[in-house]
């Protein structure tokens, strides 16, 4: 793909830097933020795109309400030149990652539920030994992220799924496990959950369009526990301050539960039936496989994740372990 667009363009006359310029300014959809990427001022990256526009023949992008937008051909040739530019980088770099020098914007897609557990370990490592390496944290919601790896606006997506498709690399991070999050002290649990409780409950849930791209909603139904949907959310997080000031319930990882309830008055409650677990995944394009600084941020965010998980793992044991002392006492 790359090849076929180098070939098309007469070399000599091209810079480099033209494509480096056309390539963030197409992943930033704003002359002002690519320029602040660059360290470039803003003439500089019109002008940039004006020796460019000449030498293809094309506007490559078009002024929009909020920045601009890209051509039918700035389109076509965007993951070529984003792979062009990754090929050169790659060849160019260093066997080993400096994080002292190293400079990078990486634009992340991260469901909300993954943020308090992964970003503090990576963030940490950021402001202590890689001052010029930033992150920008996309949203889930309306969100094509397998076209948007694929184009090169995405370096990797955490997600609760892996799109199963040819040009994709998916690694499993773990499993989630489904808990009911309810008040302390609601009043209509007394004990274990039973279905007939659970219907009765008033629920707050996702909004479809980001229910939809999980298995709870169907795993749910499967075992015919219909339940009151009261208020619906676009995202996990905004769920617990809604739960701890009313009577609503609402479902979550187990993990997020245990990483919120120390800021939260909140208790979880096992379900009344056998719901499967969520598998929970990161993924990237393959051309990325073998990029340095892409594999050092892969590795990182896969590494605080597990982490998390053991750490919880070995919670829940301890507490398990305490109860039975307990009874035997």
């Amino acid at each position: 793909m790359a090849g076929d667009f180098l070939a098309t363009v007469n070399l000599k006359k091209l810079d480099l830097n033209l494509l480096v310029v056309f390539d963030t300014v197409y992943a930033t959809r704003n002359i002002s933020r690519a320029a602040e990427q660059l360290a470039l001022s803003q003439p500089a990256v019109s002008n940039a795109l004006s020796r460019l526009r000449e030498l293809l023949g094309d506007p490559l992008f078009v002024r929009a309400r909020r920045g601009v937008e890209p051509t039918t051909r700035a389109t076509q040739i965007a993951g070529a030149v984003r792979e062009a530019l990754q090929m050169i980088g790659q060849q160019l770099a260093p066997a080993e990652l400096d994080l002292a020098t190293y400079k990078r914007h990486f634009r992340i897609l991260l469901a909300d539920v993954f943020e308090p557990i992964v970003m503090p370990p990576l963030l940490r490592i950021i402001t202590d030994r890689a001052a010029q390496v930033t992150v920008e944290v996309v949203g889930v919601f309306g969100s094509d992220f397998v076209r948007q790896i694929r184009e090169g606006l995405l370096d990797l997506a955490v997600y609760a799924f892996p799109p199963v498709v040819q040009d994709i690399v998916s690694e499993t991070l773990g499993e989630s496990d489904l808990v009911l999050v309810a008040r302390r002290g609601h009043p209509q649990i007394a004990g274990p959950l039973d279905v007939a409780t659970w219907r009765a409950l008033p629920h707050i849930v996702l909004v479809p369009e980001v229910r939809n791209a999980v298995n709870a909603s169907t795993n749910i139904a499967a075992q015919r526990m219909d339940r009151r949907e009261v208020y619906a959310v676009p995202r996990v997080g905004a769920m617990p301050p809604i739960i701890e000031r009313t009577d609503l319930v609402g479902l979550m990882p187990r993990w997020y539960f245990r990483e919120i309830a120390r800021n939260f008055d909140l208790v979880s409650h096992e379900l009344p039936a056998a719901v499967p677990n969520q598998p929970c995944c990161i993924s990237w394009h393959a051309k990325n496989n073998a990029d340095p600084g892409h594999v050092w941020l892969r590795e990182t965010l896969s590494a605080a994740f597990r982490a998390h998980l053991q750490a919880g793992a070995t919670v829940e044991s301890i507490d398990v372990g305490r109860r039975r002392l307990s009874r035997r006492a």
